[in-house]
């Protein structure tokens, strides 16, 4: 029988929303660049917006890969402090990502219309209001 804990659940939820978001940005990056490869003059956007889903893409493996790794902590403590670790890495992350989607929104003008109606089409919601532990 696996223990819980309300912090254990506490974790649990905050993951499931984490990766709800990646999920989101994800796509939302993917959408990006098919859209700017349609606009000759944004094609060095596209550009970026592929390295960015790059680095999310590798950035989540490696993750996953180091947590693998680690042997399992028999302490229910101990589990939910390195899944709150992973969760504040991926929350930084995805932060970093809307940042360079503003920037982005800065350079083409076409771009900051498009990603501004997707964001309320989608019901975007920026991390910040992520409980972090």
């Amino acid at each position: 029988m696996k223990t819980v804990s309300y912090e254990s659940i506490k974790a649990d939820q905050a993951w499931i929303t984490v990766t709800h978001h990646l999920q989101g940005r994800n796509q939302l990056l993917t959408d990006g660049i098919s859209f700017l490869e349609k606009h000759p003059s944004d094609h060095a956007l596209a550009g970026r917006l592929v390295v960015i889903q790059y680095h999310l893409r590798a950035t989540v493996r490696r993750l996953m890969d180091e947590t693998s790794a680690i042997k399992s902590p028999s302490q229910l403590k101990q589990q939910v402090r390195r899944q709150w670790l992973m969760i504040h890495q991926l929350n930084f992350l995805l932060r970093q990502i809307d940042d360079e989607l503003g920037k982005m929104g800065l350079n083409s003008p076409d771009f900051r219309l498009w990603i501004n109606v997707k964001r309320n089409r989608i019901s975007y919601k920026a991390p910040s209001g992520l409980y972090l532990n």
